[in-house]
């Protein structure tokens, strides 16, 4: 399992965009009532506003970028290539301009030959995929005939790269018709936008892409609405997408519902591991429980030393706990695997007293427990539909060597940092341990040339960080992709006002390229 380091910056909403199960346990699908996966992501996205910039630095951004989209082409146009702009300290450059409008999940990968490849919605909100190959020192450049609307966050990108090196990106969905493109790394202008299958695919939300136990290539996605909407599993076999199954159910004896599954999470033996919240109806507050299974095929599911065969649904699954409706459960739970290899899940609820709080669950043979870690001071909102920020966010951190876990918390204005015991669920202080792996791998800091601020007159807008992998599912980390974006607003447009005169038209943002540090 990936370890990521750093905690949640008071503020912050993260998106819990499913991309990638190495860049879980923090991920998963983004709630319709507020926060997600990648993040997804996916990966864990963030607003972390860089207070050093300079706001004089910010034309020079622009300018650099300009350099690779100066030429920038209608929707339909073939694509451009250009000598990329000169690299920063630590190989750091920008590789095109992004729309700034709303903190939506960018998808990315390096090929095995250290090609960057990156979805994005351009300046003009089209998706358009960049190559950067610092071999050759060109950055290449197509716009892909969809247009992004602009203020869903629902609507994250996904980008994966098979073993023949061939390109799949998806996104640009919520509750709309699939947006899957594909073609080879080496001729973007072959990439096109095509249907998987051709079914179930009219109302596709929260695309991921992840590898089976042998490495094969799959694509999860939600085929329906919130509390109406059925997980469907494709693989890619011999060059085409094959249906695999439905995954979780749409109905059970009481009605519609809809799952919301963490990310798999994959252990030592080839088993994935996963949770899911159920809900009966769009508002989130018909969230009503949490469940676990696990599979080796996606196919036969193990529920409490059961076999049982997929749909799965809330009574087939192993229960971990059943609030009910109203109870302040969201759909952004985490789930990790101990040292031991046991699953551990995260997950928010009104707690003692009616206070939202973060749970932590443990399981032990076929039997969960749970335990309050967080208590908040009060109790949170949580109804509605719609991008939402202010719900309690959390995440797993890094695992120690003594077999704690690092477990960062967010409710109101109340920021905790506890060590997990994820055998006993006792929760201590977190105290920084200088010998970790995250602890020495620091982040890569960005080149003065390319700081990142935030222009006068946006609105809630921050740093973006998107995780770049290799193959872009669950390869090892690469980078980071960086931009600027104004924070949720329930996927609904931003207007401008005295106070944020260019919400409603924000200036395009440098997407920049953050190289690993070796």
């Amino acid at each position: 399992m990936q370890e990521v380091s750093g905690s949640i910056p008071l503020g912050s909403t993260i998106f819990l965009h499913p991309t990638s199960a190495r860049d879980q346990p923090q991920s998963a699908p983004l709630p319709e009532s507020g926060l997600r996966s990648p993040t997804s992501s996916a990966s864990l996205a963030s607003f972390q506003v860089d207070a050093d910039a300079s706001m004089k630095l910010f034309p020079l951004l622009f300018a650099g970028a300009a350099l690779v989209t100066s030429c920038s082409s209608p929707a339909m146009s073939s694509d451009l290539c250009e000598p990329a702009p000169r690299t920063q300290a630590g190989g750091a450059l920008p590789i095109g301009r992004a729309w700034s409008g709303v903190q939506v999940a960018f998808g990315s990968a390096l090929s095995k030959d250290g090609v960057l490849v990156a979805a994005f919605y351009d300046a003009d909100r089209y998706l358009t995929l960049a190559t950067y190959d610092p071999g050759s020192g060109r950055i290449c450049r197509k716009r892909l005939p969809s247009r992004f609307g602009g203020w869903d966050a629902h609507n994250a990108l996904v980008v994966a790269i098979d073993d023949e090196d061939r390109i799949h990106v998806a996104g640009n969905a919520h509750a709309s018709p699939l947006v899957y493109a594909t073609g080879p790394l080496d001729d973007l202008d072959a990439v096109a936008l095509r249907p998987m299958l051709g079914r179930n695919e009219a109302s596709a939300t929260y695309p991921q892409f992840l590898h089976d136990g042998a490495g094969n290539l799959l694509f999860l996605y939600r085929d329906g609405m919130s509390g109406n909407g059925l997980w469907m599993l494709n693989a890619w076999r011999h060059g085409q997408w094959k249906r695999v199954g439905q995954l979780f159910a749409g109905r059970d004896d009481d009605g519609p519902v809809s799952a919301y599954p963490t990310q798999f999470v994959a252990d030592d033996d080839g088993r994935f591991h996963v949770a899911v919240v159920w809900r009966r109806t769009p508002d989130v507050a018909t969230n009503f429980a949490l469940t676990y299974a696990s599979t080796r095929d996606f196919q036969h599911w193990d529920v409490g030393g059961r076999t049982v065969s997929g749909p799965l649904s809330p009574k087939t699954m192993e229960m971990i706990d059943a609030p009910g409706v109203g109870q302040g459960l969201v759909n952004n739970a985490q789930l990790t695997l101990s040292p031991s290899g046991r699953p551990v899940v995260l997950f928010t609820k009104y707690v003692e007293g009616g206070k939202s709080g973060v749970v932590a669950a443990a399981r032990d043979d076929a039997r969960w427990r749970t335990r309050t870690i967080v208590t908040g001071p009060e109790a949170l909102n949580v109804s509605g539909g719609g991008s939402m920020p202010g719900l309690p966010i959390f995440r797993f951190a890094e695992t120690r060597r003594d077999g704690s876990i690092h477990v960062s918390a967010v409710i109101g204005k109340q920021q905790s940092e506890l060590l997990l015991d994820p055998t006993r669920l006792v929760a201590a202080p977190w105290r920084s341990d200088p010998n970790s792996v995250p602890a020495k791998r620091a982040r890569v800091p960005i080149p003065a040339a390319l700081a990142l601020t935030p222009p006068a007159g946006m609105e809630k807008a921050g740093v973006q960080s998107a995780t770049v992998r290799r193959n872009g599912v669950d390869g090892a980390v690469a980078g980071e992709l960086r931009w600027i974006a104004q924070g949720v607003n329930q996927d609904q447009p931003r207007a401008c006002k005295p106070s944020a005169p260019v919400a409603c038209k924000p200036p395009a943002s440098p997407l920049i390229w953050v190289p690993a540090a070796d």
